[in-house]
């Protein structure tokens, strides 16, 4: 089971200036006044308690707790006042035009040069509208490098105005003393300076948008006094006093981070949220528990294998192009001497037949060719079945008597039966005249007559 450890840069300042430096440093001190808060806790278990030290004592902390960095992944939150929401109106439902139309359809609505912004987008809503977050790319990508640099496993990027705990129908606002958080969906919220509260939410509320039921507002005590919290109702109370909208005051006795955090960890687990901006061409990869296997014998074996295995079909495949040559020749000579007169041979095989259908198709004259043709097609698959088993001497013709007079030279009598058996079986009557053996082999005469009626 992966923990959990959730972590915010106290003084963000010092962050920013720290990720402008890996875009011209390739790896810059850590300067000893950055702090962070962080805490920790097990898929199914609570948030401990934060605590708040400087990073090179959270780095430490980090190492000691978990020996090994797949055990463990972190979620930064960030401020949203260095994130962006908008909303924007793309015709196409395709990712590539979405991707390639965004930036142009919010440059009106950012300040700066929207190419220096990473976006994410949310669902689109049934009026055809896209939600869409943005954070400058430096940001990103100088926090991971940071995070890279110590061997810390960065899995989320999240703004803390869109980490507030949401209901269907309603607006969240979070009040801790120093900023104000306001969600009002998924993929929409802002994040201000306390002291700007009351003309902010004099101007959001001027302008509702899908204007919600319930405003739901958030005390952190641990940040709050009473007289701020009465200031605070003070300032809502005169917001909404024309609104026909309900008000529920909610007090954590926590600070905001351990409420987001809570939130964030109860509502998503081990999920991630679509607010989360590593994702696109900042996608975090997944990390895996080293294995203690020693593979590398195992691999020398199958490499060793798979070589020998290659040579031995190479030589098999080289042997058989060998013997098929030599078939090849043998056949060709065989044809010669069967057909004397075919001077062109392209394709034995084809031409043998080609005779035996001149036979089969009764042309006047052709006794003699199609008897040795169907004679010289068995003698071909019995030398392919076994090298040299038949080697034709002497054929002669007697037209008289229709027979194929055919001297043979046969390995044994055995072979000679086979011979005579597959020209039985072609339809073609065979007797032996003479067969007599000495040490070359077996000297044989046939006579072959055709028995087709």
């Amino acid at each position: 089971m992966t923990s959990k450890v959730f972590v915010r840069f106290i003084n963000e300042k010092q962050w920013v200036k720290l990720c402008s430096r890996y875009s011209t440093e390739e790896q810059p001190s850590v300067p000893d006044d950055i702090y962070v808060e962080w805490a920790s806790a097990e898929l199914d278990g609570r948030v401990a308690d934060s605590q708040i030290v400087p990073f090179n004592e959270f780095v430490e902390q980090l190492r000691n707790r978990w020996s090994h960095s797949y055990q463990y992944g972190i979620t930064l939150i960030i401020s949203g006042a260095n994130v962006f929401t908008a909303e924007v109106n793309i015709p196409s439902k395709q990712t590539r035009h979405i991707a390639q139309a965004l930036p142009f359809m919010i440059e009106d609505q950012v300040a700066q040069d929207v190419s220096l912004f990473h976006l994410i987008t949310g669902e689109r809503s049934s009026d055809g509208d896209l939600p869409v977050v943005g954070v400058p790319v430096q940001l990103v990508e100088g926090t991971r490098a940071l995070f890279a640099d110590f061997d810390l496993p960065l899995d989320s990027i999240l703004p803390d105005m869109l980490c507030l705990p949401l209901r269907d129908n309603e607006w969240s606002l979070l009040f801790d003393g120093k900023h104000l958080l306001i969600k009002r969906s998924e993929m929409d919220g802002l994040a201000i300076e306390m002291d700007a509260a009351p003309v902010v939410l004099n101007s959001v509320m001027e302008h509702w948008q899908d204007r919600p039921a319930v405003l739901r507002v958030l005390f952190c005590l641990e940040h709050l006094n009473e007289n701020l919290q009465n200031w605070i109702r003070t300032q809502i109370s005169g917001q909404v006093a024309d609104a026909e909208l309900e008000v529920e005051y909610d007090e954590a006795n926590a600070s905001d981070f351990q409420l987001l955090c809570d939130h964030i960890h109860g509502h998503f687990g081990s999920k991630k949220p679509r607010f989360d901006f590593l994702q696109g061409r900042f996608a975090s990869s997944g990390r895996r528990k080293p294995s203690h296997f020693n593979w590398k014998p195992l691999a020398a074996m199958v490499a060793l294998f798979v070589v020998s295995y290659s040579a031995f079909l190479h030589t098999q495949a080289w042997k058989m192009n060998q013997e098929a040559e030599a078939l090849e020749q043998e056949t060709r000579q065989l044809y010669k001497q069967l057909f004397p007169r075919d001077k062109r041979i392209v394709n034995v095989k084809r031409q043998m037949q080609q005779h035996i259908d001149d036979f089969q198709s009764g042309a006047s004259g052709q006794s003699f060719l199609a008897l040795l043709a169907q004679a010289g097609e068995q003698i071909y698959d019995t030398n392919r079945a076994t090298s040299n088993a038949i080697a034709p001497q002497r054929v002669a013709y007697d037209d008289g008597q229709g027979d194929l007079r055919m001297d043979l030279m046969v390995k044994d009598f055995g072979q000679l039966e086979a011979f005579k058996t597959k020209l039985q079986k072609a339809e073609l009557g065979v007797e032996t005249a003479s067969a007599t053996q000495d040490k070359e082999g077996v000297k044989a005469r046939l006579k072959i007559r055709s028995e087709r009626s």
